[in-house]
């Protein structure tokens, strides 16, 4: 579609949560508040990665992950994680659980796209965006064509879109305030409050975006910024998210 060198896509979904107590009993403070007993609503998110898409331009159709999130509600939502598991619960300890009962349970296409599992306290939104992203919303609708009979985003739908444009920490804050003027006016001029399908050539998948705005930013940009450019992340949701890059170590 771009013209860019073969790059990596990722996508994020942290719309997976449940409600336990648990307390940690290998702590070095006896005092320390989280040997008692408490509890907290913790979320999960999943990242997939891989350096093709599948029709219509998916890394992987969100909905594949529902068996997932049925394991989560099943045998994690308001339990006594202690009651259930020998290990301290730690929210690293829990994303090592729960990923290899993504790796012995969920299809082996999705195995093989597995990039990291997180598990964090309270809601996920955004929790993973790099300090030195460039933020920008625009409001667009959209549909996707060649899904299942009945498939939601097959009929026409919006979203409130976020995009992430990724820099360098060492790029001169000039050239990087050059680059976020100019994808804002992008934005705002070409895709704010459109139908993405009548003004894009391609199918407006949140990965898609998140290629298009990258090649679109380096071509905008000259040889000094553009080695500057490292990722954009699309926002559909403010717990789902696609990543393009041609840095291969995709994801964060």
């Amino acid at each position: 579609m771009s013209g860019l060198a073969r790059g990596r896509y990722c996508i994020g979904d942290g719309s997976f949560s449940f409600a336990a107590a648990h307390h940690l009993a290998n702590l070095p403070d006896a005092e320390n508040k989280a040997a008692r007993p408490h509890g907290h609503t913790f979320t999960v998110e999943v990242e997939l990665t891989g350096t093709e898409l599948r029709a219509p331009g998916f890394v992987a159709d969100y909905a594949e992950l529902a068996p997932f999130g049925e394991y989560v509600k099943r045998e994690l939502d308001h339990r006594d994680l202690n009651a259930l598991f020998t290990f301290d619960t730690t929210t690293d300890a829990l994303a090592q659980h729960i990923t290899a009962w993504f790796l012995a349970h969920m299809p082996p296409e999705l195995g093989k796209q597995l990039h990291a599992i997180h598990v964090c306290l309270g809601a996920a939104t955004g929790a993973h965006q790099h300090v030195d992203d460039e933020s920008f919303t625009f409001e667009a609708a959209h549909h996707l064509e060649g899904l299942p009979d009945g498939h939601k985003c097959s009929r026409p739908h919006g979203h409130s879109y976020r995009a992430d444009l990724r820099l360098t920490p060492q790029m001169n804050p000039r050239r990087r305030a050059r680059l976020r003027a100019l994808l804002a006016e992008y934005l705002d001029r070409h895709l704010d409050h459109r139908d993405l399908n009548s003004v894009l050539q391609f199918q407006p998948t949140s990965e898609l975006l998140a290629e298009h705005l990258y090649a679109w930013t380096l071509s905008q940009a000259n040889a000094r910024e553009a080695a500057a450019v490292q990722a954009v992340r699309v926002w559909e949701s403010p717990r789902r998210w696609a990543e393009f890059t041609q840095d291969e170590r995709s994801g964060r």
